[in-house]
């Protein structure tokens, strides 16, 4: 595990927490001390959610201030950036500049998408900023996961302003009549600078994923479009406010936003690393009654197995590296990522032939074919598809005192 800073948990820790304003000069020097505490303690680097509350808050200086701080330690600045649909080549101009005002090594792009078909196409000209921010000296990457759908929490679909206050305030919110119409009022008709999911996507690419209580387990794996038939409510705005109300919240939704071309394309960039976005899972236990997204169990085995095996698109070799190798440079992990002598022992043997992603959708708690043994530190902890009881997975920490590039 290599660990990241948290932007959204220094803003609510020492900042202006979900207040919608700028940090005052004693709140940015305390955020901007509990960012070099968490870099002394090893963090690589400080990450940013900036699509959503309460950093959706916070102007660019502000990250800005916070990342000349992680420069100082020599670390990286990666974010889910601030829109990935209508703004999503002003969010990736955004994430260079940060980096290039504060000096940060690197910034990564956290799972790269074109989200929504009015859309599609514009990850040509996101590549090219990433390509020429490349050229004159920045690094900048990215990494994606090779699916159509993006995951994310149910309230993320509500406007901006909504979510000033925290959650008790979003639920209070909800059941206002006059709050309801303002909701209703800005999704449809839209709010400047902000990511409007629903109009983007559609009710009916809209899924949900988890929930908390039995009322609505039923309904997991549904789009918000089938339940408001199904459970005859007259809208989907009225079906989204009782859903989040008796959940308190706490829904997880899939989106159908991605294109096929711009899946590709992005896999494809030399500037681009696989990662899974994911959870950690179990097809047992609580997490078995959720419909999660598939990332989380097939994302590596449906690059191996769709990408390169059956499509060509990727080379087994090149694979391999933006799973392994790239990542672990991107991290400056110098003993990681490679198989070479005194490096740590991470290793996945699988068969090129038959691996491939099972999980879907509908049925997400599915294991990937195709995989043998996997080797953490040097010990075996998947043997012949049997997971083991062993533990030699362990956290790894930045050296502070390493400012090598």
């Amino acid at each position: 595990m290599v660990p990241l800073v948290g932007f959204g948990t220094v803003r609510i820790a020492v900042g202006p927490a979900v207040e919608n304003r700028e940090p005052t000069k004693k709140e940015l020097a305390s955020m901007k001390a509990s960012v070099a505490e968490a870099m002394e303690s090893g963090a690589f680097g400080l990450s940013t959610g900036l699509f959503y509350a309460p950093q959706i808050f916070a102007k660019t200086n502000e990250i800005i201030e916070l990342a000349k701080t992680v420069a100082e330690y020599n670390g990286l600045y990666a974010s889910h950036i601030r829109g990935e649909g209508a703004s999503v080549v002003q969010a990736v101009q955004e994430l260079i500049h940060i980096v290039e005002e504060s000096g940060c090594r690197r910034g990564q792009v956290s799972h790269h998408k074109v989200a929504g078909r009015p859309y599609w196409g514009t990850s040509k000209d996101t590549l090219k900023l990433i390509a020429d921010a490349n050229r004159r000296g920045l690094r900048i990457t990215c990494d994606q996961y090779p699916y159509n759908r993006g995951m994310t929490s149910l309230i993320s679909v509500l406007p901006p302003w909504v979510h000033e206050g925290g959650m008790e305030s979003i639920l209070d919110h909800l059941r206002d009549p006059d709050s309801q119409k303002q909701i209703q009022r800005d999704v449809n008709g839209g709010i400047e600078g902000w990511e409007n999911i629903i109009k983007e996507v559609g009710w009916d690419g809209i899924y949900i994923a988890s929930v908390r209580t039995d009322k609505w387990r039923a309904i997991q794996g549904m789009s918000l479009s089938q339940i408001t038939v199904e459970y005859g409510y007259s809208d989907e705005f009225l079906l989204l406010y009782q859903l989040l109300l008796d959940e308190a919240g706490e829904i997880s939704m899939t989106v159908e936003s991605m294109g096929e071309e711009d899946i590709q394309r992005i896999m494809k960039d030399k500037h681009t690393m696989i990662g899974t976005d994911g959870w950690g899972l179990s097809p047992t236990g609580v997490f078995s009654y959720i419909k999660p997204h598939p990332r989380s169990y097939g994302t590596y085995p449906r690059i191996l197995g769709k990408y390169v095996r059956e499509e060509g698109l990727l080379t087994l070799e090149e694979a391999i590296w933006k799973m392994t190798g790239y990542p672990a440079q991107t991290l400056r992990l110098e003993d990681r990522g490679l198989i070479r002598d005194g490096f740590g022992a991470d290793i996945v043997v699988f068969d090129s032939g038959t691996i491939q992603d099972r999980a879907t959708f509908e049925n997400p708690h599915q294991f990937p074919e195709g995989i043998r043994y996997v080797i953490v530190n040097g010990e075996i902890v998947v043997d012949d598809t049997m997971q083991l009881d062993v533990l030699s997975g362990r956290v790894l920490r930045n050296d502070v005192h390493n400012y090598s590039a």
